[in-house]
């Protein structure tokens, strides 16, 4: 919900000492709001116009009485932003003497309006443009239009960070520093092992492998002991 804060100040200059207080404060420029009589504007009209922003009718109608002899009237639509809105909103009315006009609503509430921007960023909704009013820059367009040059160029893929696909080390050294060697099985030149140095034998066997080291092929042990390792009771 918004809070409607109104509240009716002797002259103009005063309304606007508080409007400038309350944006200095952080409340934004949108939600705060100076009231003055137009020219040519009746009475009636103007509690219309006031009625307009959301505050009350019977307050309306007041400051529409005052306000055509020099007054002005501060309107505050406070939200979440900042903290406290209307908390603060009410310190810095206070404290620059509001006119007091009896029984008169001078804070309501209202839903609150779903607010459309043309971006996300609330406070500068042009992200990476320029607001430069020149000849040459258009107006509102992307900041590479005012520099000259475009900022996203389409390159060739290239292999190479040097002109021309040449590699760093050329530069300094004249043999290549990667060469494509064939797979090899060995790490000794000749594909030796390194067991051939110190044992003459092989350290792998490719015979085949027997189920049981016991001779004759008997699994169990108990078999070559002679009695059974596991016994069975009635």
């Amino acid at each position: 919900m918004t809070q409607v804060i109104s509240r009716l100040f002797e002259s103009e200059k005063l309304a606007q000492g508080v409007a400038d207080r309350l944006r200095f404060e952080g409340v934004p420029q949108r939600a705060v709001r100076v009231v003055t009589a137009k020219a040519g504007e009746g009475e009636k009209d103007l509690a219309t116009r006031i009625s307009g922003y959301s505050v009350a009718a019977n307050a309306a109608k007041a400051y529409a009485k005052h306000i055509g002899s020099g007054k002005a009237a501060v309107v505050v639509h406070a939200t979440y932003r900042p903290l406290g809105a209307a908390k603060l909103t009410r310190n810095v009315m206070d404290r620059n003497n509001p006119i007091d006009l009896g029984d008169v609503t001078e804070e309501t509430h209202v839903p609150d309006k779903p607010s459309r921007a043309p971006s996300i960023m609330d406070s500068h909704p042009h992200f990476l443009t320029t607001r430069v009013h020149n000849r040459r820059i258009p107006s509102g367009g992307p900041v590479s239009h005012g520099v000259g040059p475009k900022l996203l160029l389409k390159h060739r893929p290239r292999t190479s960070a040097i002109s021309g696909g040449r590699y760093m080390s050329r530069f300094f050294w004249p043999m290549p520093l990667l060469k494509k060697n064939r797979e090899a099985r060995s790490a000794i030149r000749g594909g030796k092992h390194m067991s051939r140095m110190f044992w003459p034998q092989k350290l792998l066997s490719t015979k085949e492998r027997r189920l049981s080291v016991i001779p004759g092929g008997s699994l169990p042990l108990s078999r070559a002991l002679g009695f059974p390792a596991v016994m069975t009771r009635p």
